[in-house]
């Protein structure tokens, strides 16, 4: 199976159209994701790594596959796809004030963001989601998601394991998500029709005692060896713990005080002025940028991080693309389909109170 999320349709292939209840399985989640997002003109935004893209282009195969066997008569569900387009929108890495640009190089600059857009028949609704690369936090390009109602967002397979530094900027995990966190409250805060949503890291199986692909490099030079389990847990890989440990620092536990649900929601105190780490306030403040805080004013925001858990559903080592990769994951639409599940539940109430039909 391919690794980044492609669906490749055989136009000379014959389909029994009485065996397509038994040949092909339904996307259902991605659907539902897609249709309440078009209910309430919703763009969401996916910003991350690799494993950010897979997500997004999963969605976009998976709509992509429905929409071709809806075409073949096969549409157990409401509502029908009309059409489903893709763009590519260049970014300017040349963005400069007062004649300083701020936009550090590197292959891991934000070069440009791909778009889906996609319509329903029935309720003429309309929703469009996006990729926006991030290999480690980078406060110069967060200004870019202004036109996003939902950011997933996630930091981890591009920090190291044994001291989780940035490998491009230097920086701790645990201030970059500290970091993260406050611009992810300030966003939601400071416009309507936003919410704020935290990925967990997937699992990697790398034949090392945690998995972790840092300690994969002790072995680069064993070509022969394959992905393997985790001696222990997926819970004890290093980079959900730093969330963890981040959230706890930052925000409190959600409505749920009594329940395994606050863990997907926490109320979150920051203070969009802080120094300590790299907000993006202190990324612009220390380069003599314009900042776009008011300095008189409270710099204290309340606000609600939603946190999508979904690394268990990725704890199986067989299904990485190939031996040399056990990071990324085999495009499964079912997989992938589990966790826009997780997706929908999560979102729930909130994205309905951004309906505007």
């Amino acid at each position: 199976m391919p690794s980044i999320s492609r669906w490749i349709y055989n136009k000379n292939e014959t389909i029994d159209q009485s065996k397509l209840n038994e040949t092909y399985h339904g996307v259902f989640s991605s659907i539902r994701l897609a249709q309440n997002l078009g209910k309430a003109r919703a763009h969401l935004c996916f910003v991350g790594d690799s494993v950010d893209y897979e997500f997004y282009d999963a969605l976009k195969t998976n709509l992509q596959r429905t929409l071709k066997l809806q075409k073949l008569g096969h549409a157990p569900y409401n509502d029908l796809i009309d059409f489903i387009n893709e763009r590519i929108i260049p970014v300017n890495t040349s963005r400069a004030e007062n004649g300083v640009k701020y936009v550090p190089p590197g292959w891991q600059q934000m070069t440009n963001v791909e778009e889906t857009e996609v319509k329903f028949l029935g309720s003429n609704a309309t929703t469009k989601f996006s990729y926006f690369k991030h290999y480690g936090w980078s406060p110069w390009d967060f200004e870019i998601l202004e036109d996003c109602n939902i950011v997933v967002m996630n930091l981890s397979l591009h920090y190291y394991f044994k001291d989780s530094r940035s490998k491009f900027f230097g920086n701790k995990l645990f201030d970059d998500v500290r970091a993260a966190i406050t611009s992810l409250v300030n966003f939601t805060t400071s416009k309507s029709r936003r919410i704020a949503v935290w990925r967990s890291a997937l699992p990697q199986h790398f034949p090392t005692p945690s998995g972790h692909h840092d300690l994969w490099l002790n072995y680069g030079k064993n070509k022969n060896y394959t992905c393997a389990p985790i001696k222990g847990s997926y819970r004890d890989q290093v980079y959900n713990i730093i969330h963890d440990e981040a959230f706890d620092d930052l925000c409190s536990r959600g409505s749920f005080p009594k329940s395994s649900c606050s863990a997907f929601e926490r109320n979150c105190t920051v203070n969009i002025r802080e120094m300590a780490y790299q907000t993006v306030y202190q990324f612009r403040k220390s380069r003599n940028l314009k900042t776009w805080v008011d300095e008189h004013n409270d710099p204290m925001r309340i606000g609600v991080v939603l946190r999508w858990l979904i690394a268990d559903l990725f704890d199986n080592y067989l299904w990485h693309p190939e031996n040399r990769d056990c990071s990324h994951y085999c495009y499964v639409p079912q997989l992938f389909d589990a966790a826009f599940h997780r997706m929908v539940l999560l979102l729930g109430e909130r994205l309905k109170r951004l309906t505007v039909l």
